[in-house]
Formats: C-alpha cells, sequence, structure tokens
C-alpha cells in the first residue's frame, strides 16, 4: 500500500487536474455511476483532502482515528487497523463517506518517525503536499533547488557519524544528542535485538525537542540513522550496516 506506484495513484486521481478542471478520480466516476450516487461520489472527490494527522485510536479490525490538532477523522480500513498504532503519522488523501466518516485513497503512508508535542500542536502549519512527500521519500530535490535539501550523511565509522551529529547539535543547541560513543552504540544495540526500529527513532525524537518544520526533523532523524548505519553489529560479524549494504555479492560457480 506504501509502493510508489500507489502514491502516484492517489495523487493522479485527486490531485491532478485534466484540462477541462476536472480530477481524473471524476471522470472514473462519471463513467461508472449515474443519478444520486454519482453526485454523492463527486462531491466527495471534489472535497478530497490530503492530510498529515495523528493516531490516536486504533480499533482492531474495523479502522483507526486521527487528528489534526483539533480535527477529528474517523477512518473505515481493516488494513490501517492493522498497520497503524497509536501516535502513528498517517499521510494520505481521504474522502469523506458519510456521517463523519472516512476512507483512505491509495498511497497513503505511516510517517517514519513519531511527531512531538509541540509538532502535534502546530501541525496545521506543517501539512505537506504529496508531491513533497514524495521528493522526500525519493531524496529529490525540490523544483529549482540546486542540490536536495536534506543531506544524507555517509559516514564510514561510528566516530565519524557521532563527531558529525554532535557538531551539528553543539551549533544548534541541542545537548542531548551530544553523547558519547558508547552512549550511541548502546542504544541502537538495544534497539537491534529488540527488533523496535521505532523506539529508536522516538527516542531521538524526544532528543531532537520541537522544531518548526519536518524538513528540519528530517534532518536530525539522517544524521541519526547515519550513526545507526555505522553501528558494529555483533550478529553479523561486527559489520555495519554501511558495509553490509555496499558488499558485492559473487555469485558461486
Amino acid at each position: 500500500m506504501n509502493g510508489r506506484e500507489r502514491r502516484f495513484v492517489g495523487w493522479f486521481g485527486f490531485g491532478f487536474r485534466l484540462p477541462d478542471g476536472r480530477h481524473p478520480a471524476e471522470m472514473a466516476a462519471t463513467s461508472l455511476l449515474d443519478g444520486t450516487r454519482l453526485s454523492s461520489a463527486l462531491k466527495s472527490i471534489q472535497d478530497a483532502r490530503y492530510i498529515m494527522a495523528v493516531t490516536t485510536m486504533v480499533i482492531p479490525g474495523k479502522g483507526v482515528c486521527l487528528a489534526l490538532e483539533d480535527e477529528e477523522f474517523e477512518i473505515d480500513s481493516r488494513v490501517l487497523s492493522r498497520e497503524l498504532s497509536k501516535d502513528d503519522a498517517l499521510c494520505a488523501h481521504v474522502l469523506l463517506a458519510s456521517r463523519g466518516r472516512w476512507v483512505v485513497c491509495p498511497g497513503w503512508l505511516v510517517w517514519p518517525t513519531r511527531l512531538g508535542a509541540g509538532m502535534r500542536a502546530n501541525l496545521r502549519k506543517m501539512q505537506p503536499e504529496p508531491i513533497l512527500i514524495e521528493r522526500f521519500l525519493q531524496r529529490r530535490a525540490s523544483a529549482g533547488d540546486k542540490k536536495p535539501r536534506i543531506d544524507y550523511p555517509r559516514d564510514n565509522t561510528l566516530e565519524e557519524a557521532v563527531a558529525r551529529m554532535t557538531e551539528a547539535a553543539q551549533a544548534a543547541g541541542k545537548p542531548r544528542l551530544v553523547r558519547s560513543v558508547l552512549a550511541w552504540k548502546r542504544s541502537v544495540l538495544a534497539c537491534m535485538r529488540s527488533g523496535d526500529m521505532n523506539r529508536f527513532s522516538e527516542d531521538v525524537t524526544k532528543r531532537v525537542g520541537d522544531v518548526p518544520s519536518l524538513d528540519e526533523l528530517n534532518r536530525w532523524m539522517a544524521l541519526a540513522m547515519n550513526i545507526w548505519n555505522t553501528t558494529p553489529q555483533p550478529d553479523r560479524g561486527d559489520r555495519t550496516a554501511q558495509e553490509l549494504s555496499s558488499e558485492d555479492i559473487i555469485p558461486s560457480d
């Protein structure tokens, strides 16, 4: 459901405009429906929204409840009830179905990090556009930019990665991100052993504190993932994720 193709379908169906001003989803509805059903479908499509909202409740087997500051969305979706946990952030086109209940369109995305209380309180100011989300996921520059807005460092050792984080944290006045190599290593290995990468992201997000934008948060997460990727893994012969990803696979004869 989070694949690039489905994200394109969601944007094309509900965000793109045809020469006559309609969304492709409106054209599809017109070819499939008529009468009252068509009128209702067109109204929902025209009122479709792309939101980033936080999960406040999961209803097993039925759906989820989302919050965008003081606005609430009850989403009918068995799939999302399995994929989302409380406090996860969802990016999606949503359609109002009936009586305050919503459905998600193709191409929804679970945001890879948790949002702090400060960001949740000002989430309306941070609502992203689908194209910006896609550029972020593909690590591409925005139109007119000469380079990506977020730098994804790729150091060779854990010591180099921690030094990079320390320098950035001291310059930005974020002392909770200034930690020893051993402290970062212990944190990463604890999350690796538990199999819970979200735990690492949540810890980093808390250490970052409030930031003015998602781009700023993602810059810190990029520095943190550089530390993760350069941490030697005991169960992999002390090789790092960086080393494992760059190893050549030599076919056997």
